[in-house]
């Protein structure tokens, strides 16, 4: 209870302390909070977005998709605290690229194939709406973060999404069935059965079965210190996609970073991955 209690009065404290440092943004920042992209059956998907101030013309954009094992966090979690999410469209925005970060429908809520449909459907409202937002429709690119990444990947791999130019996945995972191998008992009881199933459709699931010559370009980021079952499955892909001549797929280790510092150093002192993300997108996808 008093653990409890301690995280009350923190959060009183400091539930304001990120969303006041927006402050420093407003001269090169445009914020839009609070929107919504799609209304599911007993869901209405938001988002927030972020849009570069000093655009002259129209911007590439990013939809972000959130991790937590298909099954836990929002957009705004830790916002209060760290900024977390909001902090991939600090950053971006900060680099001239316009982002969406936004909620999608949860286990046990939804199943795989809802939540890919939640990120497709996130690409297609800023397409409908580009010319209002001053994005070029055809310069979207998805990221994600673990969970996020693997969405992010199906999305555009499986789904053979037109409209998502590019993906960036950040410690994306990339086979089920290799997971499964890896994650203990009560995991793959609690969440990779019952949002999977029993491993008669890992290859379905997986976004290293859709990777093809006419797969989009993608960048995939493990950092050097990520899970370990991870950090083999960055090893074996690169391979893999070398071998395939799958010269559209980059997958890059960051040095000095872990799963969680990935996203948590986003936007601080401590950042290894902003730029590197901005580069690509302005590279492969283009800035007018």
């Amino acid at each position: 209870m008093k653990y409890f209690m301690l995280l009350a009065i923190l959060g009183s404290v400091l539930s304001g302390c990120h969303l006041n440092a927006r402050s420093k943004f407003k001269d090169t920042i445009v914020f839009h909070d609070d929107l919504h992209y799609a209304s599911p059956p007993g869901k209405e998907n938001g988002f927030d977005l972020y849009l570069p101030k000093a655009a002259t013309g129209a911007t590439p954009a990013v939809v972000f998709v959130h991790g937590g094992y298909w099954r836990n966090q929002t957009r705004s979690y830790y916002r209060a605290f760290t900024g977390l999410y909001e902090n991939f469209g600090l950053a971006l925005a900060q680099r001239g690229i316009a982002t969406a970060v936004i909620d999608y429908r949860l286990f046990p809520q939804a199943t795989p194939g809802e939540q890919i449909a939640d990120v497709n459907a996130g690409v297609a409202y800023l397409k409908a709406h580009a010319t209002e937002y001053n994005i070029d429709a055809n310069a979207i690119v998805v990221v994600g973060h673990s969970a996020g990444g693997h969405l992010a990947l199906m999305a555009a791999w499986k789904e053979r999404n037109a409209d998502i130019r590019a993906v960036v996945a950040l410690s994306p995972i990339l086979d089920i069935a290799h997971m499964r191998q890896n994650k203990d008992v009560n995991f793959n009881k609690e969440l990779t059965a019952p949002f999977f199933g029993n491993g008669e459709r890992d290859s379905e699931y997986s976004p290293a079965t859709y990777a093809a010559a006419k797969s989009q370009s993608a960048l995939l980021l493990f950092g050097e210190n990520d899970y370990a079952y991870l950090l083999e499955q960055s090893r074996l892909y690169r391979g893999k996609f070398a071998a395939a001549k799958l010269g559209q797929i980059t997958v890059e280790l960051v040095p000095e970073i872990d799963h969680s510092s990935m996203v948590m150093d986003v936007n601080s002192k401590t950042d290894k991955v902003s730029d590197r993300i901005a580069e690509y997108i302005k590279k492969n996808v283009g800035q007018r």
